[in-house]
């Protein structure tokens, strides 16, 4: 079941650490001691598995995607993936 996770990672690079990855992702925010990341995954395991510093995770199910004008469609992501 896709989920929507929201959480923090390290503030100097907050890339997931495999490429490429399946679901979109954005970063939304942050400060000099993390930066707030938006993603849709799976399971946790595989946030965990892409961002391996994360902390602070939130999780909500997803239907879907949801793309709008603060999440718009990643000009990067495939559905193809």
């Amino acid at each position: 079941m896709l989920k929507r996770f929201r959480f923090m990672v390290n503030p100097d690079d907050p890339r997931p650490v495999v490429w490429p990855i399946k679901h979109p992702y954005w970063i939304t925010g942050g400060n000099d001691d993390h930066t707030i990341v938006v993603a849709y995954e799976e399971d946790i395991s595989e946030v965990m598995r892409l961002w391996p510093d994360a902390v602070h995770i939130g999780e909500e199910d997803a239907k879907g995607y949801v793309f709008t004008p603060r999440f718009p469609k990643p000009v990067w992501w495939s559905p193809s993936l």
